[in-house]
């Protein structure tokens, strides 16, 4: 009797870790079933030639800089895609590290979460209160 507990019980646990493992892959997003994952989007359109001239002009101190990346279903250039399927990556820099609202230049691109294809990249200069202020890159921000 004891031994057949023991096993309903190392059973039940392992439901309970597949089940914990299994919602947090479900939550994560960099473990939705893509082809690219997260990191690989900042870095196609980090390395695309337009991203490289402007942030050779305009980023200058890595520590004003944020990257954010965001499965998306839509494109701004009108482009249909299916639900969650484009990572939105977003490269931003700080003008200054002075307090205030700031120049935040930007670096938007679109890359397909199955492809990997870049589909729409622009660059910007936008003041930091038409973002999130999660977006700051500096702590004297807001």
């Amino acid at each position: 009797m004891e031994k057949n507990n023991l096993t309903f019980i190392a059973v039940i646990t392992v439901l309970i870790v597949l089940g914990i493992v299994g919602a947090y892959t479900y939550l994560d997003p960099d473990s939705v079933d893509t082809g690219v994952n997260s990191s690989e989007a900042v870095s196609i359109v980090a390395n695309d030639s337009m991203a490289i001239n402007y942030s050779e002009d305009y980023f200058h101190v890595e520590e004003w800089r944020v990257t954010s990346t965001e499965l998306v279903d839509s494109v701004p250039n009108g482009t249909t895609v299916q639900e969650n399927s484009v990572w939105r990556v977003r490269i931003m820099e700080r003008s200054c590290a002075c307090s205030g609202i700031k120049d935040l230049f930007v670096i938007e691109g679109y890359v397909s979460a199955n492809t990997g294809e870049l589909l729409g990249i622009e660059t910007k200069s936008v003041l930091e209160s038409e973002y999130d202020k999660k977006t700051c890159s500096s702590t004297s921000c807001h």
